[in-house]
């Protein structure tokens, strides 16, 4: 019999053992395993035995999640799921995440989000795709001169040692988009974790200061040649992240990166789906859009919480939303939604506006999918027509849902 229980501290280097093998990685080195082992501490981790060896695992870190209207939400980060080869298709993983979100939801966690290596296993547990993320190629010589950038202000790149001290707090007053979530520090010294150090991979940040003083945007990149003598001398730059408290400001830092020497080519893994560059850009084709890909995989465990806790827009419609959730009865109900906001509705869910699992309003919660879309795909019963244009109205995000976090 295969036990599934919370995982104690010193199971936790099992656990990622298990992890990385699924994951077709080996297990941590000594080294490696010291360097990360606080993220592994801050979980609330579950791990499955077969007799004393783990064979299954999953996690959840505890973030706040920004929804529209800029209130934080307490959100389970679920991470680090894997089942060993030999245990697949025995239900662990189902067991796991029913228990996971149980326990996340008393602990009064009204989100779960995560980051999903396969897209296809999480509706199931009542997950939607509620953010898009791109990964982007730019032109720098295509993309000068910009239009929009901010001007006055100044641009200094940081020393290895200012680095951790600087970017926190600055992330923590621009980085307003709809599904970002706060930072913790390990997660910090991971992501900046070659831009601290002297030597190995040429990581640099640069920070944008306003014309009065304040900092207010920065970006985080690599560069490194493209080739290995002087012949077509060129280079290659990878660009982490760039956050500014508004598009003049992200401009300008993007201005900066175009400018900087030798780099032919900046590469993106990761930036919102309405990237003001592409607008901006001199040749709207120095901005090449490789991928569209489901970055954020969210799931309301409290839906009265995470629908009353969000701002809805400033338009005169209203409707009626009835919600079911197979696995949290609870959360079953009506709810009324206008630009006030929503609350419980004494209404029967037959004769809502529309009705939709939980699954389907994760998907719409941040704003980024549109209610008339999941209508579309047949995903919503929709009782009264014109309820449809009055929700995206009410739920639509400008900016687009975008986290920018990895875990």
């Amino acid at each position: 019999m295969i036990e599934i229980r919370a995982t104690a501290p010193d199971e936790l280097r099992a656990t990622g053992a298990v992890v990385a093998t699924a994951l077709m990685h080996a297990p941590h080195s000594d080294e490696d395993w010291d360097k990360y082992r606080a993220s592994w501490e801050d979980s609330d981790s579950l791990s499955a035995w077969d007799g004393d060896r783990c064979v299954a695992t999953m996690a959840a870190f505890r973030f706040d999640t920004l929804v529209p209207g800029e209130a934080w939400l307490p959100t389970a980060g679920v991470t680090r799921v894997g089942v060993l080869p030999t245990h697949r298709r025995q239900g662990l993983a189902r067991r796991m995440m029913e228990r996971l979100l149980a326990e996340a939801r008393e602990r009064g966690q009204v989100l779960a989000s995560l980051r999903a290596s396969e897209a296809v296993i999480y509706p199931r547990f009542g997950f939607g795709l509620a953010g898009d993320a791109a990964e982007t190629v730019v032109v720098p010589a295509d993309a000068r001169p910009l239009s929009g950038a901010a001007t006055g202000g100044s641009i200094r790149l940081l020393a290895h040692d200012e680095v951790l001290t600087t970017l926190p707090p600055i992330y923590a007053r621009v980085a307003r988009r709809p599904g970002v979530i706060a930072r913790p520090a390990w997660m910090w010294k991971r992501y900046l974790e070659k831009a601290t150090e002297l030597g190995g991979d040429a990581e640099f940040v640069v920070v944008h200061t306003s014309a009065d003083g304040i900092d207010d945007g920065f970006a985080h990149y690599k560069v490194e040649w493209k080739t290995e003598n002087f012949v077509n001398a060129s280079g290659r730059g990878e660009v982490y992240e760039v956050w500014g408290a508004d598009a003049a400001v992200e401009l300008a830092l993007w201005d900066y990166l175009c400018s900087v020497d030798l780099v032919r080519e900046w590469y993106c893994e990761e930036r919102p789906v309405d990237e003001i560059l592409r607008v901006a850009a001199n040749d709207p084709r120095a901005y090449l859009l490789k991928v569209r890909w489901d970055e954020q995989w969210l799931r309301l465990l409290d839906v009265d919480a995470a629908l009353t806790g969000r701002a809805y827009n400033d338009v005169d419609d209203s409707f009626s939303l009835a919600v079911t959730d197979s696995q949290f009865p609870a959360n079953d109900g009506v709810w009324e939604i206008s630009a006030n906001g929503a609350k419980r509705a004494a209404v029967e869910p037959a004769v809502a506006d529309l009705a939709a699992d939980v699954r389907e309003v994760s998907a719409a919660y941040l704003g980024g999918t549109p209610w008339s879309a999941l209508a579309a795909a047949g995903r919503v019963d929709v009782r009264r027509a014109d309820a449809l244009a009055g929700a995206d109205r009410l739920f639509q995000s400008s900016p687009a849902p975008f986290c920018g976090s990895g875990f």
